[in-house]
């Protein structure tokens, strides 16, 4: 396949940058970063309440990406709406279910315990408010959820549960329609697509969930921008966290009136510009591989990458799925007998090698693995076997 480092230009201006740290944010193709430019430089306005041509432009520019994310997960474009990222709209999310009285004292609700904190700190600081009670669900010894522990915290008390489709330690893809089919419909079904956006296209009719973050970052678009998938049901049931320009109807001195549409989560001026860089991002998928290609590109390099680990399976100790299918291309790790999590980073670094070290925001994992941190090494697009040969030789180098 072709090499696509040359649409990015962070590696010409960074020669012999070895980028593996992917699972944090990816880079920007030349193709987004021009168009958003252009943008910048011949379209853009404020939207919404326009008379004149470049408010106009601008707007259909801004519907053109609700549109195309749409389709990329299979919802209507009215079921899209924009914030600053997922950590943001979870806590957006949580605020408006016990705002909204959803969620209440002695509900349940189910996390993953694979969660990022994104999705586990909103939820912890409101039951301490609302008094509603946090359960979450292990894992078994190969990653996966454990049903049985499941099926004894599932029960008619739980109002929502909660999970990311990737885990950002364990890169094990989750098991969504099967958790789905153990939910009864009043169950509140929120899934974390962040952690396998770039790799992973979701159809949120086949999945069933009645909402979905994710963060455009980490496919391509530029960081400050993030969508949400809400089912149509809610949007008109929930109170929005926010009030303010554009998301009333009427407003008197003692009275106003929500939209019952998305509007009425999209206080004030959205992110215009940063929503054109998504929109061009998908457009970019389109030009190349779309996003099947780049999964199968990925499982090449998960089987390579897999080989080197396994050659040093007696020095590595290396949180992974087996098979290739059941994961994306991300590898968590600890170098047997070396402590210093930081060390390691540090001799990567100085090797122009990026990857991440630490607690990956998932001290409960962590902490359920008996773990005080791993190191991180994440593929993408861009990334070829020339780049994994070039970690696997400082990595032997901090093992021997």
């Amino acid at each position: 396949m072709k090499n696509l480092k040359s649409d990015f230009p962070v590696f010409e201006n960074n020669p012999g940058l070895v980028y593996l740290d992917n699972a944090a944010s990816t880079q920007k193709p030349k193709f987004v970063i021009d168009w958003v430019s252009e943008f910048v430089s011949k379209d853009y306005a404020n939207i919404h309440r326009w008379l004149y041509s470049l408010s106009e432009r601008s707007e259909e520019l801004y519907i053109q990406s609700k549109e195309k994310i749409a389709k990329f997960i299979n919802c209507k474009h009215s079921e899209i709406f924009y914030s600053y990222n997922s950590t943001y709209w979870i806590n957006i999310i949580s605020q408006s279910l016990a705002n909204s009285w959803f969620l209440k004292k002695w509900d349940n609700i189910l996390l993953g315990i694979w969660e990022h904190h994104s999705d586990i700190l909103p939820w912890m600081i409101l039951s301490e408010k609302f008094g509603f009670g946090i359960r979450f669900i292990e894992i078994s010894d190969d990653y996966s959820i454990d049903w049985n522990d499941f099926d004894k915290k599932y029960d008619e008390s739980i109002k929502l549960v909660a999970c990311s489709h990737v885990s950002n330690v364990t890169w094990w893809i989750y098991d969504l329609k099967k958790l789905k089919s153990k939910l009864n419909p009043e169950t509140f079904f929120l899934v974390d697509w962040s952690q396998s956006v770039p790799n992973i296209k979701v159809d949120v009719q086949d999945i069933g969930c009645d909402c979905l973050v994710f963060t455009w970052h980490k496919l391509m678009a530029y960081t400050g921008i993030w969508a949400i998938y809400l089912k149509n049901e809610w949007i008109k049931k929930l109170m929005p966290m926010f009030g303010g320009g554009g998301t009333v109807q009427d407003v008197s001195q003692d009275w106003y009136n929500f939209f019952s549409t998305i509007d009425k989560f999209e206080s004030g001026t959205p992110n215009i510009i940063w929503a054109v860089s998504m929109l061009r991002a998908i457009e970019y998928i389109d030009n190349i591989w779309w996003i099947n290609y780049i999964r199968q590109n990925e499982i090449e390099l998960i089987d390579y990458a897999l080989q080197k680990f396994e050659s040093l399976s007696d020095k590595i100790n290396l949180i992974w799925p087996i098979k290739s299918n059941d994961r994306v291309g991300v590898f968590s790790f600890n170098v047997i007998g070396k402590k210093n999590q930081n060390m390691i980073w540090e001799i990567f670094a100085e090797k122009n090698i990026c990857v991440r070290c630490g607690w990956h925001c998932a001290y409960p994992l962590h902490k359920f693995l008996d773990k005080s941190g791993t190191c991180r090494m994440s593929l993408y697009i861009y990334n070829d076997k020339q780049d994994i040969d070039q970690f696997f030789d400082v990595l032997e180098s901090i093992i021997y």
